[in-house]
């Protein structure tokens, strides 16, 4: 049997994908080597525009409604910014991705679980899946493995990362009771804060996300910047512990890759496309990268259906041209603010004192922080602001 579509990878960017190509009429399988619910190393902060991306109430897998940012500067100077509205929410990443799984089900199309794919051949009219329990035949590919994607080194689209655009992260997801949590992220209108720190490494930082009944923990920082992170990690937990009068139970410990250069080069080949992280759809500032890849998936999607359609001009190309248009460029502007805010433990200072100054820097940092803006705006806003009103910060961040 041939399939339209075959999905590897059951993330946002692949459930997405497969439930919207289903809808649009096509015949899916999505592979996906673990079994669902699964742990994912990862804060679950899900942002008001992956609320108005989806087409279904994800309130059942909610933890808590958040409402404004704790900032620490590598000094120790703390900057809030709390809002009377809901600016994002936390979940359990593994009840999230659960949810979105079994939506692309009850559309109809075929999941398979604990199905590790090794190995995918292109020909002319589709693509042979190698599995670890057999081979599926389809017409096109929407590669949603990840970082690590053996759909990107199997084809050669992308057959590696450097060291320079991929972050290493250490997470852990810690129970608290929750008075804790509310002591400690506690904001207005029972909703939380959330906590990110700066300044144990350059191009990185550290966070904490409160859920209903526990926290997350993380830190990340890119690879080649990397100097001893187990010792930062150790410190990092041993700071929140005494500065909120917790023990961490760290049993719950992962380690992951987060890719941090924006949109690739290349996505596809001729009948295979790259969505989601694999395809580096991450945002190069923030870390977040659930909306892109719910993009990159409903994208993928919609250029499958016109090309088995037969439309003219349409092939996978057209999918990287939409991605690139839909957000590949405000990734771009994404690493440039990245590169201006973490390239030195001078310049996150140097945001962090602008932002504790200055109430106009304060909300744009925030809105920056919490996916609010867009890349663009936020680099518009924040430059404009730093020349007129903070100039000699502005320079001394450049040099």
């Amino acid at each position: 049997m041939t399939h339209d579509l075959i999905v590897v990878g059951g993330g946002p960017a692949g459930a997405t994908c497969a439930r919207k190509a289903v809808q649009l009429g096509l015949d899916v399988l999505l592979l996906e080597k673990a079994h669902h619910p699964r742990r994912k190393a990862c804060a679950g902060y899900v942002t008001l525009r992956v609320r108005d991306q989806l087409d279904f109430d994800f309130s059942s897998v909610v933890e808590r409604e958040q409402c404004g940012l704790r900032l620490f500067s590598p000094s120790g100077l703390v900057v809030e910014n709390t809002r009377e509205e809901t600016t994002g929410f936390t979940v359990r990443r593994e009840d999230f991705d659960y949810l979105l799984i079994k939506k692309a089900e009850e559309a109809g199309a075929e999941v398979l679980q604990g199905v590790k794919v090794v190995d995918v051949s292109e020909e002319s009219d589709g693509v042979i899946v190698t599995t670890d329990d057999g081979s599926y035949r389809g017409g096109f590919l929407a590669g949603a493995d990840g970082v690590n994607s053996t759909i990107a080194r199997k084809t050669g689209i992308k057959p590696r990362w450097q060291d320079d655009e991929v972050v290493l992260c250490m997470e852990a997801s810690v129970p608290m009771d929750p008075s804790d949590i509310e002591r400690i992220f506690g904001g207005p209108n029972n909703r939380i804060l959330t906590e990110i720190h700066f300044g144990a490494l350059p191009h990185g930082y550290g966070w904490a996300f409160a859920k209903k009944e526990e926290i997350s923990l993380g830190f990340g920082a890119l690879i080649s910047e990397l100097k001893d992170l187990k010792g930062v990690w150790k410190t990092f937990v041993s700071d929140f512990e005494k500065r909120n009068g917790v023990k961490c139970d760290l049993s719950e410990v992962t380690a992951a890759r987060v890719p941090l250069s924006g949109f690739i080069e290349n996505t596809c080949s001729k009948k295979i496309m790259l969505i989601g992280d694999a395809a580096g759809c991450v945002s190069p500032v923030t870390g977040e990268g659930i909306y892109y890849s719910i993009e990159s998936g409903k994208i993928a999607a919609e250029v499958t259906k016109e090309m088995l359609s037969g439309i003219s001009g349409v092939s996978t190309r057209t999918y990287h041209r939409r991605c690139r248009d839909a957000f590949g460029k405000d990734l771009g502007v994404a690493k440039f603010l990245a590169g201006m805010m973490f390239h030195s433990i001078k310049s996150m200072e140097l945001v962090c004192q602008m932002a504790h100054d200055d109430d106009v820097m304060n909300d744009y940092t925030f809105d920056m922080i919490m996916g609010l803006k867009s890349s663009k705006q936020s680099r518009n806003r924040m430059v404009k602001r730093m020349l007129r009103m903070h100039p000699l910060k502005a320079v001394r961040m450049v040099l």
